[in-house]
């Protein structure tokens, strides 16, 4: 752009110049360059017509004059010659300004194509901008589309995700519910031997079994280990390993009852008793782990020994119901440990 400015300013002076040295003004284009020298041409024609006109009266007067023995030229001979030589003056001009207009057209028809092919080549480069321009504007709109889609898809995982921050798994594997003043878990009563409900010692076996595998999985989400006692979940024959730092042999407590528990109390009831008040242990380790990351949170039922809730877990004979709603305490208990778990973001 600068070198076609700088070649517009030296036509643009080279056109001053012949203003000041012609009675026609410049700069003209092709057209009107080529029919002022059409003009030109015949006006030279005419005057040369007109020259030999004039040269031919010229001689016709000379042959007269000496005819006559009269070397005196008339009037208008004289007259003639002048506008005679007016002519040539005047045809000597006008070729000269036909010359001069014939080399300003021949520069400015090679300026024109000069410029037409800059214009050809400027439109080239155009058009070649114009191309990537719309690649660049298609690759953009692929790009906002694919953006579009990725967004969406975002959208939807993330609500997934929340869905499925919000679903509570423990809740699901294990639930626990309260029914007629019974507690159960996963489907499994946990107390309620007497009448009128009779559950049978397999039903509640196993819901011990169910109570020590949560027992077990929220210690593990947690990351703690019990102190003095290892579980070991076995469905409904369950057993607590009670441990001891001097290295000794662990002692098991059963946790599963059978039909004999009330007659004496003795043998197998006597290790029930013991798992049940070790099970009681355990859940007050994770409780007090929990109070300890949180210390606004609280045991829905105070665990003391054998006692959950002001009530013994130990089995005492006619006090069925006592015992069942020392179980139902001691699910709640554990309920409430496995909600505290299911949220707890462990610590990376």
């Amino acid at each position: 752009p600068d070198d076609i400015a700088e070649k517009f300013e030296i036509i643009g002076r080279i056109m001053d110049m012949l203003e000041d040295h012609s009675t026609l003004s410049h700069p003209m284009c092709e057209d009107c360059a080529e029919t002022m020298l059409r003009l030109m041409d015949r006006q030279l024609a005419d005057s040369l017509r007109e020259r030999q006109i004039v040269e031919g009266i010229g001689k016709t007067a000379q042959v007269v004059s000496k005819q006559h023995g009269d070397d005196t030229v008339p009037e208008d001979i004289a007259s003639l010659e002048r506008e005679l030589g007016e002519q040539e003056e005047m045809e000597h001009m006008l070729e000269e300004t036909l010359g001069t207009l014939d080399t300003q057209l021949d520069a400015i028809c090679r300026q024109i194509s000069k410029l037409q092919t800059e214009s050809q080549s400027l439109e080239a480069d155009e058009d070649q901008q114009n191309q990537q321009r719309n690649d660049l504007e298609y690759a953009l709109e692929r790009c906002e589309s694919e953006q579009w889609a990725l967004d969406d898809k975002y959208a939807r995982l993330a609500a997934q995700l929340t869905q499925l921050q919000r679903t509570n798994v423990y809740n699901d594997v294990f639930n626990i519910a309260v029914s007629d003043g019974i507690a159960s878990i996963n489907g499994f009563r946990l107390g309620g031997r007497s009448a009128p409900h009779n559950v049978e010692w397999a039903e509640v076996n196993a819901a011990w079994g169910q109570a020590l595998l949560l027992l077990q999985t929220v210690a593990r989400r947690l990351g703690h280990e019990f102190s003095g006692y290892r579980l070991i979940p076995m469905g409904a024959f369950s057993r607590i390993e009670r441990t001891s730092e001097d290295g000794a042999a662990a002692t098991v407590l059963e946790l599963f009852g059978s039909g004999d528990m009330y007659l004496g109390r003795l043998f197998q009831t006597r290790r029930f008793d013991s798992a049940m008040v070790a099970f009681l242990a355990c859940l007050d380790q994770i409780a007090q782990l929990v109070i300890g990351i949180n210390p606004q949170l609280r045991l829905p039922y105070k665990i003391d020994h054998d006692k959950v809730g002001g009530i013994s877990i130990k089995p005492q004979f006619g006090q069925d119901d006592a015992w069942t709603k020392a179980c139902k305490n001691t699910l709640m208990d554990a309920r409430w440990a496995l909600a505290f778990a299911s949220s707890y973001d462990t610590p990376t």
